[in-house]
């Protein structure tokens, strides 16, 4: 029997996947080889306007409990850095959980 962290999880776009394994009690800030956190790899998947929506779920629950959107990769990048240029939604997301 195979198993599926978060960030296997995210990385392949399973974003239902995603919301059951953090509601389970997965790490919310795990990293991976190249210090990205989970958030900075769902922040950059491209989706179609079909999965938009799924994205943004998952990125609002990952930020509700307690991924930290002004973590940094070993480049000094944040997940706003991650997003992509036509993610206004996205972007709009992040800013509301980042700390002022």
């Amino acid at each position: 029997m195979s198993t599926c962290n978060l960030m296997e999880a995210v990385a392949k776009g399973k974003y239902r996947l995603g919301r059951i394994l953090v509601e389970g009690g997965a790490d919310v800030n795990e990293r991976n080889q190249d210090q990205l956190t989970v958030l900075m790899a769902a922040c950059q998947l491209e989706t179609n306007d079909c999965e938009r929506h799924r994205k943004i779920k998952l990125i609002q629950t990952l930020l509700e409990n307690g991924a930290n959107p002004e973590d940094m990769d070993k480049s000094g990048k944040t997940c706003l850095h991650y997003t992509r240029s036509k993610s206004v939604d996205v972007r709009n997301v992040v800013f509301r959980y980042i700390k002022k």
